[in-house]
């Protein structure tokens, strides 16, 4: 797996805004990249604005500046080895930030990945990590059929639900928001970190003695 780089921390990629949302470029990259990966065994599916775009709008969103997808953790490195194929048709890998995002570039059109993690922790088992949020793995586990620009992607379960847990109950009306996560979910996350913490310490602290 390539290592990450100090300067995608930095990148503009990730501190601005692109340029808006060429509609027949990002069609072209969505659909392409979908091709790509299904071919190779590797279940994509789109997520966050693009999810939103196709199942509310049966496109993408206006004001939308980029192509959101997900895979699984595991098939990262398949993703990865399939660069010179994506580069004949003239996508190349962008920038990345593993192990929380990568993105591919068509033209000025981006699309960022991000992988699904199984968790660790015995109370969050029933959870994916997606991006540091924890997100039920009923919406992952098993995917729907659903046409878009003529072509099938596999989506998230019951996507519906999906979109109002993470845009709220107005997810149906366009506005400028972004994902909502349920308190819940925020507690386990720190929950997380707050054991992690404590492992850490004693392990420092204790080991010599």
């Amino acid at each position: 797996m390539l290592n990450e780089p100090s300067v995608c921390w930095q990148n503009e990629r990730y501190l601005q805004h692109n340029r808006p949302l060429d509609q027949e470029n990002a069609r072209y990259l969505l659909i392409t990249m979908n091709q790509v990966l299904r071919e190779h065994g590797i279940v994509m599916m789109p997520m966050f604005g693009t999810l939103l775009g196709a199942i509310r709008e049966h496109g993408f969103i206006k004001k939308d500046d980029d192509v959101d997808v997900v895979i699984y953790a595991k098939d990262i490195d398949a993703v990865f080895d399939l660069r010179p194929e994506l580069e004949k048709y003239g996508i190349k890998l962008h920038c990345y930030v593993l192990p929380w995002i990568f993105t591919f570039e068509y033209k000025g059109m981006t699309c960022d990945i991000y992988p699904l993690y199984d968790t660790v922790w015995p109370w969050t088992n029933h959870f994916y990590l997606l991006f540091e949020y924890y997100i039920s793995r009923s919406f992952f586990d098993q995917t729907e059929d659903y046409v878009l620009f003529g072509e099938t992607f596999k989506i998230p379960a019951h996507p519906e639900i999906l979109l109002k847990y993470l845009y709220g109950k107005t997810w149906r009306i366009p506005q400028n928001v972004k994902p909502k996560i349920e308190s819940r979910v925020f507690f386990w996350r720190y929950a997380h970190r707050f054991v992690q913490k404590c492992i850490k310490y004693v392990k420092k602290h204790c080991s010599n003695r």
